[in-house]
């Protein structure tokens, strides 16, 4: 069988990216034949794929004079936010990709066309993919952006009621994506999200380093619950100088001056740039805790990744990592949950955005949950002072 995967994105450094990745390596075991479609810029290599077998789109050149166009509005590299592009932009994106649509059409003919986000290019590929079938994963920024920009989508994302199959990581999502897009609820399946065991797994010897060692790694932006996280950690850091917060990440300008400013004066936190999978991991299993905080989140693979490489996690209550988790993990005491902070309707709503719990209770939910993380990671003499710390400097809201 003959698989085509179309990505508008770069195919790394994301959920969306790491996921489509995934999934080519795993076809591989079947003996498929396989072709892809994504974005580029900056000297970027894929290498899971041979390049005979790949039809990217380089953006920063000529044709595409601005960076690739991010489901997220900040993303881990340069990106243009789709809002915000204008019809020249955007003219000159379709025709970029419509381009190589038809080029892999005609030169190498699938059977089946696997497509990332229920947005523009998925709308494009059903058009021009029209004799072979066609399934879409929904990675849940694909929702956010119809939501958030639905002239957008009234536009440019048209017919997918055409596509065979809707993948999604929840079951959550099944009436947002039929109402959003008129699919029938019977082609909308729930897949959850996947992990390289080949990458993600525990180390044998955890090194002792004399501090616990906490890892935040995703984008670096608010909703993300990065500036939270680190506030909450110095509210813990003055009460346990045993511990050390490693955020990987590749902040933009703006939130790197904002990152700057409240980690400054720190030393128990540094700022660790990593952009290849396999040296996260390796990093990963040097690590004790892991953290999510985020306001929104669609799957949070991240949080199963750091799971199977041995750490405990402190996590969102997410719908979805919850669901993919089961009963048996969500109660096991590797994973502590942390409270949304938003309601539904409130995560609709970017510029309206109002904390269902206040600022200072969410930062000290994140405090508590954190010590007592730590106490199962600390040896015995700062299990004490943290005991001590939580009686007489916290109280749980």
């Amino acid at each position: 069988m003959k698989i085509l995967h179309i990505l508008a994105q770069k195919p790394t450094r994301t959920g969306s990216g790491v996921y489509y990745s995934n999934i080519i390596e795993e076809f591989k075991k079947f003996g498929h034949e396989q072709a892809a479609i994504f974005a580029v810029q900056d000297d970027f290599v894929f290498d899971v794929l041979p390049k005979t077998s790949q039809y990217p789109v380089e953006f920063k050149t000529a044709a595409l004079p601005f960076a690739v166009a991010g489901m997220s509005d900040v993303m881990p590299y340069d990106n243009t936010i789709y809002s915000q592009m204008n019809e020249g932009m955007i003219s000159a994106w379709q025709g970029a990709f419509r381009a190589v649509l038809l080029q892999a059409k005609a030169g190498f003919s699938p059977d089946v066309v696997v497509l990332h986000h229920l947005w523009m290019l998925t709308s494009m590929a059903i058009e021009i993919f029209d004799n072979c079938r066609k399934v879409c994963m929904c990675h849940n920024t694909d929702l956010r952006q119809a939501e958030q920009h639905p002239h957008m989508k009234e536009r440019f994302v048209k017919n997918l009621d055409a596509l065979d199959l809707v993948m999604t990581l929840s079951d959550s999502a099944k009436p947002r994506i039929a109402d959003i897009y008129g699919i029938d609820p019977k082609k909308i399946a729930t897949i959850g999200g996947g992990f390289s065991q080949n990458i993600f797994y525990p180390s044998a010897n955890k090194p002792k380093n004399g501090k616990v060692q906490i890892v935040y790694a995703a984008k670096i932006e608010q909703s993300k619950g990065i500036f939270e996280l680190v506030h909450a950690f110095k509210k813990v850091t003055a009460l346990a100088d045993c511990v050390h917060l490693n955020i990987v990440g590749t902040p933009d300008t703006d939130n790197r001056r904002k990152l700057d400013e409240i980690i400054s004066e720190c030393d128990n936190i540094s700022l660790v740039h990593i952009t290849n999978q396999k040296v996260l991991a390796d990093f990963l299993r040097e690590a004790d805790i892991f953290v999510m905080p985020s306001f929104y989140e669609g799957l949070g693979l991240i949080a199963i990744e750091s799971l199977a490489s041995g750490l405990r996690v402190v996590a969102t209550e997410i719908d979805a990592l919850m669901a993919q988790l089961g009963e048996k993990v969500n109660n096991s005491g590797v994973l502590r949950r942390l409270s949304r902070t938003f309601s539904p309707s409130e995560q609709k709503n970017k510029a309206g955005r109002v904390f269902a719990l206040p600022l200072s209770t969410y930062l000290t939910r994140i405090s508590i949950i954190f010590i007592s993380v730590l106490i199962d990671c600390t040896h015995c003499i700062c299990k004490i002072f943290i005991r001590y710390s939580i009686e007489n400097e916290f109280k749980y809201p």
